[in-house]
């Protein structure tokens, strides 16, 4: 029996919850039968093994309808909460979310977006490119180096610590971005980092949010997908995703406000319903 209730928690959440609404729905039909002195034992042309096979069906095709109902309804978006933190998980492109958004950068906050050094098609490059200045984002760059005290390396360049957030404020589209030290470039501009750096980098990411934010919504996008070179191998949008929640989790941090996590891209990636009650404990507290 504990090996059954093992492989059954192990099961997707869609699954299981499946499995119980339909078992739920199956009961009070049958107490409503009951109730009304109906039974298919009144059926005299059918057997025991056609009436078990009949409800075993009808219960199985109950089940996929359901699944197939919480898959839809699920499909774009989830609401969760983290310590308090209201965290929506949705669809979208962040250059068209409300409040603050995070966009991941180099620790330089580099402007050259030259597809060598920052490539153009990365949201730190169409950041800088479509929706900002390079004169306006150079001198916040420089305002929060001198309130770190941090002194310019051999290139000419500030090197903040991972996780460091520098607010800007575009006069392009007049949205405020968090520009986040995200990644560290090598000698060949390539980015290198494993999910435990990533993970610290994270955790202090959420402590720069909380203290930056200024109870304004905060939106996301789902940090890494455009790391390819995660040295202790690649990580899919899941793995991500989950990797963030759980170091909001972690950090203590609670946020007076929204936050919005957007997936860009296929939204069959990443199945939404199985992070519904992640942290419903948590949230508890």
């Amino acid at each position: 029996m504990k090996r059954i209730f093992d492989k059954y928690n192990n099961l997707p959440k869609q699954i299981r919850d499946s499995i119980i609404i339909a078992a739920t729905i199956v009961g009070g039909l049958s107490t409503i039968l009951s109730i009304l002195g109906i039974s298919l034992a009144d059926f005299k042309a059918s057997n025991i093994w056609f009436r078990i096979g009949l409800v075993l069906m009808l219960y199985l095709i109950l089940c996929l309808i359901i699944y197939v109902i919480i898959g839809q309804i699920f499909k774009e978006s989830v609401s969760i909460q983290i310590r308090k933190t209201s965290i929506l998980i949705n669809c979208g492109n962040i250059f068209s979310a409300s409040g603050l958004r995070v966009i991941g950068c180099d620790t330089h906050f580099d402007t050259r977006i030259d597809d060598v050094v920052i490539s153009k098609t990365s949201l730190h490059g169409q950041l800088f490119l479509e929706h900002g200045r390079k004169s306006e984002i150079e001198m916040v760059v420089e305002k929060e180096a001198i309130r770190l005290g941090l002194q310019k390396d051999n290139n000419g360049l500030y090197d903040f610590p991972l996780g460091t957030i520098i607010r800007y404020d575009s006069s392009i589209d007049n949205h405020t971005y968090l520009m986040l030290a995200m990644t560290k470039l090598d000698s060949q501009y390539e980015t290198h980092t494993n999910m435990a750096q990533f993970e610290l980098m994270l955790m202090k990411m959420w402590k720069e949010i909380d203290r930056v934010y200024a109870r304004y919504d905060v939106a996301l996008p789902v940090l890494g997908t455009g790391i390819s070179r995660f040295d202790d191998g690649p990580k899919n949008k899941d793995e991500l995703l989950r990797c963030m929640l759980c170091t909001l989790n972690s950090s203590g941090v609670t946020l007076k406000s929204k936050v919005e996590i957007l997936i860009f891209g296929n939204v069959n990636e990443i199945s939404l319903y199985e992070y519904k009650d992640m942290f419903r404990s948590i949230s508890r507290r």
